[in-house]
């Protein structure tokens, strides 16, 4: 007999799940797709990524009858009566509810030109009219039967292999031979689970590689995509305050038409028409907090490059980034909305909100490319980067001919000679905006054998600490990240045909862990070091004197920025707003503390800092020149304080609805 009992059971069931999976998505395609006028290879390309998913949904229907299977005694399949009757109940029960959620995602689709998601349970708080509606709009008494039909079926499907299985005596390899067997079971059902090899699973962001969202929708997996929108919802905005603080946060933005009706936030950026548009490129610095710098006074002389360009570009000493995190700082920086979802996940792992308006396409007539040394499945930022961002040309783990150092993927020594000489490459005569996205600086804090001279030190760990590193392995991972930035603006950049004519958008992703420092003021202070970290513009062929731009800045601001400094035209309906060509005051919006459960949210000002909790309770004013946790002054300052709470109540609002509302 080729394969065992075991084997013939679970092959079985998996087999029969996954066929009628793959029957349903050809007929998806039948229904809905195949009048359209979409690419083949992208449709095909599509197909095969839900495919996997099928694979998936049925291993994981037939995985508690694995369980059962392996048991032993009464408590397993072969012998155990109970067992097999339960192993039959759930093979019915999983397939009715598979029919369920099938019947659910064709109307869900019909209906809106959605996959099903968990935003259909908001018809649950009106169940009344919700229920009436799907009485009269649907054949509820066929569909009822199908389900029965498909209770029966499933019993049907799994009595006569559980029978066979248990009849059939256990085959005689030995202890050796049948855990080897076991063994080699469960890696091959695990790795069907995960849809792919490496270390990232197949994800639904796998599925959004087109901007057309017809052909991510053949890509999806209902039950799959259900449970990935449940597990990953954000809360939704507050409708009557959002209305009641509209006016003040369109007047801050500079909202062309405000109308609370439509909740618009558009405005019209006219742009200057250059000659020779500037090259962009956007270097994302991996946990480089503010606290490690030269530039804010940390005297362990880590960051000789970065504050080197500090003093000779624009520099922005109260740069935020809303929330700590590097998924949470990709989607902020692509989309110019702060991530300020809950639950202890991100925005960019959220299905229903990966479609976004980017600024980014803004940038019209350049090429786009973005470059990450590891996985972009991680976090799920490959939907955030290639659903939005127009015709971009991704590189990221496997496109290199460099080496995986360790977790995240290349060195970024190599990731910066890759992204060099891809970009030399280019059209002389056509403008590129890139993004170069290091991983260095991050736990494990590896320190590649590579080509370079770059050299570990080991001051005395009590003197390290007392700046702000939490050891030696971190300093120097400072340090080689910094020293990676060196090399590649001055040795690799120098002297190729984008060196004089490209503007050069470095920022820190966030901070990590710090140890105490007294160099750091406010942020410190107040708790909000790992919100603060460095924005540097550097461009020595395009911009003009250095300067040091004291206004608060955050992460949103970035792309408006850019958009101005190239006197690019635009459409802005983003949370962002151009740093450099903005009148009047300007804030940061902060989200951290407990994110799953109570987030603190904070508004930076020039002067004040108000903090509270997400629904506005224990709001608190505190004074930038005397920044302690215990002084709140907004008792002695109502007017401020209550001016600052209704913009950060504004903003919190604005950011929210936007996650929800802001498509291309």
């Amino acid at each position: 007999m080729l394969f065992s009992p075991r084997v013939r059971l679970i092959l079985s069931l998996v087999a029969a799940f996954f066929l009628v999976f793959v029957v349903l998505r050809a007929a998806f395609f039948w229904f809905f797709l195949s009048g359209l006028e979409l690419p083949p290879e992208e449709l095909w390309h599509a197909f095969g990524i839900g495919v996997r998913f099928d694979l998936r949904l049925a291993l994981l229907i037939t995985l508690p009858v694995a369980i059962l299977s392996l048991l032993p005694g009464l408590l397993g399949l072969r012998r155990g009566q109970l067992a097999r009757k339960l192993a039959v109940a759930w093979l019915a029960v999983a397939s009715a509810v598979a029919c369920f959620v099938y019947i659910a995602d064709f109307a869900h689709y019909s209906y809106l030109e959605e996959r099903l998601n968990s935003s259909v349970l908001r018809f649950l708080t009106n169940r009344g009219d919700s229920l009436r509606m799907v009485w009269e709009s649907y054949p509820v008494v066929w569909l009822t039967l199908l389900l029965l039909v498909a209770l029966a079926v499933g019993a049907w499907l799994g009595r006569k292999p559980v029978a066979a299985f248990a009849r059939r005596a256990a085959p005689g390899r030995g202890w050796l031979g049948g855990t080897i067997a076991v063994a080699l079971g469960i890696y091959l059902y695990a790795l069907g689970i995960m849809g792919q090899t490496g270390t990232v699973p197949l994800r639904w962001s796998d599925a959004y590689f087109s901007n057309n969202l017809q052909v991510a929708s053949l890509g999806l997996n209902p039950a799959i995509f259900f449970y990935d929108t449940y597990t990953t919802g954000t809360r939704e905005h507050d409708d009557e305050l959002l209305a009641l603080r509209y006016q003040r946060v369109a007047e801050y933005l500079g909202v062309t038409n405000p109308d609370p009706e439509t909740m618009t936030f558009a405005r019209l950026v006219p742009g200057q028409a250059p000659q020779r548009p500037p090259n962009v490129v956007l270097i994302h610095l991996e946990s480089m907090g503010a606290n490690r710098m030269g530039l804010f006074g940390n005297p362990m002389e880590a960051t000789p490059n970065l504050d080197r360009l500090g003093n000779e570009g624009l520099f922005f000493p109260n740069f935020m980034v809303p929330s700590s995190g590097t998924a949470r700082t990709v989607f902020g920086l692509v989309t110019g909305i702060p991530d300020i979802t809950w639950g202890g996940s991100t925005a960019s792992r959220d299905p229903r909100i990966v479609n976004q308006y980017t600024l980014v396409n803004a940038f019209e007539g350049y090429e786009r490319l973005y470059f990450i040394g590891g996985s972009a499945g991680w976090a799920n930022i490959r939907g955030v980067l290639k659903n939005n961002i127009q015709d971009l040309e991704l590189w990221e783990a496997g496109d290199y001919d460099a080496p995986n150092i360790d977790v995240w993927g290349i060195s970024d020594r190599d990731l910066f000679k890759a992204a060099h000489q891809r970009l030399d490459q280019l059209d002389p005569d056509k403008p590129f905006v890139a993004f170069i996205q290091t991983a260095g600086n991050h736990r494990p804090f590896t320190i590649p054998d590579d080509d370079s001279n770059f050299e570990v030190i080991n001051p005395p760990e009590d003197k390290v600490r007392q700046h702000s590193f939490l050891g030696n392995d971190q300093y120097n991972a400072v340090r080689l990240l910094d020293y990676n930035i060196g090399y590649y603006l001055n040795d690799l950049v120098a002297g190729s045909h984008y060196a004089d004519n490209t503007i050069f958008i470095l920022y820190g992703d966030h901070n990590d862990r710090s140890g105490s420092s007294r160099h750091m003021g406010y942020s410190e202070s107040l708790q909000l070091d790992k919100h603060h970290v460095p924005l540097i513009i550097y461009g020595p062929g395009v911009l003009g004197e250095h300067r040091v731009v004291e206004r608060p800045a955050s992460l949103v601001d970035v792309m408006p920025t850019a958009l101005g400094l190239a006197g690019l035209p635009y459409e802005n309906r983003t949370m962002g707003r151009d740093l450099l060509n903005t009148d009047g005051l300007s804030y940061a919006i902060t989200f951290g503390g407990d994110r799953s459960h109570r987030p603190l949210i904070g508004l930076v000002g020039s002067d004040y800092h108000l903090s509270m909790y997400y629904d506005g309770d224990n709001a608190r004013l505190y004074d930038l020149d005397d920044p302690r946790l215990e002084a709140d002054v907004g008792a002695d300052h109502p007017e401020v304080f209550e001016e600052r709470k209704e913009m950060l109540e504004g903003l919190y609002q604005a950011g929210r609805y936007m996650l929800h509302h802001n498509r291309p």
